[in-house]
């Protein structure tokens, strides 16, 4: 097995906070626990974080970064540009495999947690939101659609990471498809019920 070459220290401590966290839950993350894993001292530690809420905001950061490449990556292939970095967040949220790889539920629920807890990563939060829906309206999309689809993404992630809803493969398909055709920018109520219908069509073949 090869070594694992790390660019940082910083980069050190971050995946031993996600390590920590996905072991213990945000309450076991701590400063002492961080740098005892990592083998740095408290002075290493602060050189590249202020406090225990800094590295928490890093972490959040870097993890949006990586989605933000994986979406990019999918819009890539995309043949229409206008408005493919949401369905490429779309197909991306129902990739399951991939998700629980990248993003695993355990860190979101802590990240949520601490939104709850602690304002300024409730702050960034919004930012993010709010660049999304600003990054699909740019691309075309109606805004009351980019939020609803936003909302519909948090929802679905939400509902299975917490265990409220139980969907059968068909429904994630069917959840997935209608999303997708939402965020077609030239979709009316004409174009969802084609794109819709060449979808499930296409599914049986």
């Amino acid at each position: 097995m090869a070594t694992r070459i790390y660019e940082s220290a910083r980069e050190r401590l971050l995946d031993a906070a996600q390590r920590l966290i996905l072991e213990r839950g945000l309450s076991g993350l701590s400063v002492e626990a961080v740098i005892s894993e990592v083998g740095l001292s408290k002075g290493g530690f602060f050189h590249h974080f202020k406090t225990k809420n800094d590295l928490i905001l890093a972490l959040l950061d870097r993890l949006v970064r990586r989605m933000d490449g994986f979406v990019a990556e999918l819009a890539a292939k995309d043949p229409q540009p206008r408005g493919a970095r949401l369905r490429a967040q779309i197909a991306l949220s129902f990739d399951s495999k991939r998700q629980e790889a990248e993003a695993p539920q355990a860190l979101l629920l802590a990240f949520v947690e601490a939104v709850k807890s602690q304002p300024t990563v409730r702050r960034l939060a919004r930012e993010l939101n709010a660049q999304a829906v600003a990054r699909d309206v740019g691309e075309g999309i109606p805004e009351g659609r980019a939020m609803l689809i936003q909302f519909a993404l948090d929802g679905f992630w939400l509902s299975e990471a917490v265990g409220t809803a139980a969907l059968t493969a068909k429904q994630r398909r069917a959840l997935r498809d209608e999303l997708i055709a939402l965020a077609l920018v030239e979709a009316g109520p004409a174009t969802l019920t084609r794109t819709a219908t060449k979808t499930r069509k296409g599914k049986r073949s």
